[in-house]
């Protein structure tokens, strides 16, 4: 439910006059939270602003409704996740161990409280609002399934690989780095691995990956 219409901003304000970008971030982190604790339902920009520390108006003032406010918060996450993927091990040298190197940086990534938090609350919300689904999928899943893909390809044109079809091949290897723990953790059913039970996770993956798609060895 839409909250009612915004008071007037404050007059004395000079027009053209930039926002005061540190409470537009502080109002950001107070809209992060709440959403994600609480879902976009129950969230009211009078809740925003206590949270923030600012006013009504403040917050109306860089954001004209909840639903703009929502999806600039989706936005800033969505971006944050992609930021994440470029700090993944990027390496072609032992192709055993930079699959399980590759393996372990993504799932840690996954786990990261904050994406956890986006896509619980893109479950909940995404059919209400398309849009930040559809931009949600482009900037998080989707493109670390490219991501991986383009991995792969390199594998396979160093001679490590032989993959028939590269997307469903990088699908299948994700498949598998995530199992059921993923979804597990998200939903509250089990805590985060340890780096133990994560790493065996990882390589029995990429194990079985590699006897289906390990390119042949030479002869002799």
């Amino acid at each position: 439910m839409t909250d009612a219409q915004p008071p007037l901003p404050d007059q004395k304000r000079s027009v053209g006059r930039p926002k005061d970008m540190a409470k537009r971030d502080a109002m950001m982190d107070a809209a992060a939270c709440l959403f994600f604790r609480n879902g976009l339902e129950a969230v009211t920009m009078e809740a925003v602003a206590r949270e923030a520390g600012v006013s009504k108006v403040t917050v109306y003032g860089h954001f004209a409704s909840k639903e703009a406010l929502f999806g600039s918060v989706i936005r800033r996450e969505t971006a944050t996740i992609r930021q994440g993927l470029t700090q993944l091990p990027d390496t072609h040298d032992a192709v055993r161990q930079s699959l399980i190197n590759v393996g372990v940086s993504m799932v840690r990534f996954l786990l990261e409280p904050h994406v956890l938090a986006v896509e619980r609350v893109m479950s909940n919300q995404g059919e209400q609002h398309p849009k930040l689904l559809q931009a949600f999928f482009e900037a998080g899943p989707w493109a670390i399934s490219q991501w991986l893909q383009e991995k792969l390809e390199g594998l396979a044109n160093a001679g490590h690989l032989s993959l028939p079809a590269p997307e469903r091949a990088a699908d299948q290897l994700c498949s598998m780095w995530q199992g059921m723990l993923i979804k597990e953790v998200r939903m509250g059913v089990r805590t985060p691995p340890s780096d133990k039970e994560l790493k065996q996770q990882i390589i029995s993956a990429v194990d079985v990956f590699l006897a289906a798609y390990a390119a042949p060895k030479p002869a002799g």
